[in-house]
């Protein structure tokens, strides 16, 4: 079974965080730590965390949030439990991040046991 989205209804994007090889464990731990503390969010829906397959420092995120894209923005990058990562990630990454936004559509929930 399928759910369809309503516009305006959850916004989901694709972030990239290019790391540096001599910083990965850094990279990582600061990350979960973030990830742990944004999954409480009341907005907050998922988040798959990952790796990039032609480059093993580079950890690629699928998030989708129940709030519009803007107020993401304006509120979640601003949390106090990003405020240390958030300074440190130009010294932990080899490029700047990229943040995609994309359109949901329709999910497909996996199967369950």
């Amino acid at each position: 079974m399928s759910t369809s989205f309503a516009p305006g209804g959850q916004i989901a994007f694709i972030v990239r965080l290019p790391g540096k090889p001599e910083h990965r464990e850094e990279l990582e731990r600061g990350l979960f730590e973030v990830l742990d503390a944004m999954a409480n969010e009341p907005d907050f829906v998922n988040t798959y965390c990952t790796r990039a397959q032609d480059d093993p420092d580079t950890i690629v995120l699928f998030e989708t949030w129940a709030c519009s894209a803007e107020h993401f923005l304006a509120h979640h990058l601003s949390k106090p439990y990003r405020r240390a990562y958030e300074v440190e990630l130009p010294r932990l990454l080899a490029r700047e991040r990229s943040i995609e936004f994309v359109t949901p559509i329709r999910s497909y929930p996996g199967r369950t046991a």
